[in-house]
């Protein structure tokens, strides 16, 4: 590009690459796949429980959101109880982490439980 084009407004063109394909190989060429993998699901219905006990399956630990589902208490119990089950029939765990969230482990993956400190 030469100084006229400057004043007379013509722009220069620059290749651009394809921004999917860059996003695509950041992170899969610097790192390989990881054996377990920690995930996040919103808990919607049966069918996102059911991915859930999937993934529990595959060995990945699963934090749930129970905020889509906190308005239906007798849906969301039920649901629990199936991944509560679930959990305990392949040694894995499960508890809740605060309100909104609870976490499930795969087999032989315990979580640390803390007690609430009593006051003497």
């Amino acid at each position: 590009m030469g100084i006229l084009d400057k004043f007379l407004g013509k722009e220069e063109q620059r290749e651009v690459g394809n921004i999917e394909e860059m996003l695509e190989m950041e992170g899969d060429v610097v790192n390989p796949p990881a054996d377990f993998y920690v995930k996040k699901i919103d808990l919607r219905n049966e069918g996102d429980a059911e991915f859930a006990i999937k993934e529990l399956a595959s060995k990945n630990i699963i934090i749930i959101n129970m905020m889509p589902i906190a308005k239906q208490p007798n849906k969301r119990n039920i649901i629990i109880q199936k991944l509560k089950s679930y959990a305990m029939k392949i040694d894995g765990d499960i508890a809740a982490l605060t309100a909104e969230l609870v976490l499930l482990t795969p087999a032989k993956v315990k979580i640390v439980k803390s007690k609430p400190k009593s006051k003497a």
